[in-house]
């Protein structure tokens, strides 16, 4: 796993600069924009997966991937907490754009409000680390592509980080299936706080 991992990335041209997913602003004209001052990798917007895979006014108005006009190397992001939709949207994801996406993100770093109410985003870091790992898992399984995972660093008991169940989830992440983990340097509390780089 670690070599292919290793070796899918250096296909990205081992990217070093990323382009971070922004709720309505990572859509194709902005991602171009940052890839003409520098960034070498970059998200979609973030996807809900239920609304994904069951909508195909919501692809069209949505997704905006050109396979005739590839914006790459590209990640699509997706959101949820069902095994299945998170599954069914990203084949959906690879099926309209072939050729276009160098692999599927799950967000888990999500910490707006929309996000704990559904559950999904940051907020899945609340629950078991097994039932992560799972789900992780079960979505790798099911997807012919790479699946990279976007965490925040864990909470502890203060709502600070707590390194020890970070480092702990990104071991069973990997162990899952994931091929890359990003993360933010900032728990889901941590909304202004400056990034902490010797957590990450």
């Amino acid at each position: 796993h670690h070599a292919r991992a290793w070796a899918w990335w250096a296909s990205l041209g081992s990217p070093t600069l990323a382009l971070a997913p922004m709720i309505g602003q990572s859509d194709l004209p902005f991602r171009r924009l940052c890839r003409a001052h520098g960034a070498e990798l970059a998200y979609t917007q973030m996807y809900h997966a239920g609304q994904f895979a069951r909508s195909r006014a919501f692809r069209e108005r949505n997704y905006d991937v050109d396979p005739a006009d590839p914006d790459r190397p590209l990640l699509v992001q997706l959101a949820g907490s069902d095994a299945a939709a998170l599954a069914a949207a990203a084949r959906l994801a690879l099926q309209e754009a072939p050729g276009a996406v160098d692999g599927v993100d799950l967000n888990f770093g999500c910490p707006q409000r929309v996000a704990a109410r559904g559950c999904y985003g940051a907020f899945l870091l609340d629950r078991d680390p097994a039932w992560v790992e799972r789900l992780v898992r079960d979505v790798a399984a099911a997807v012919p592509a790479p699946l990279t995972v976007k965490i925040r660093l864990v909470p502890g008991p203060d709502d600070g980080p707590d390194v020890a169940r970070t480092v702990d989830l990104c071991r069973r992440l990997e162990r899952a299936g994931a091929w890359a983990i990003a993360v933010h340097g900032r728990t889901r509390h941590q909304r202004s706080n400056p990034a902490d780089w010797a957590a990450v």
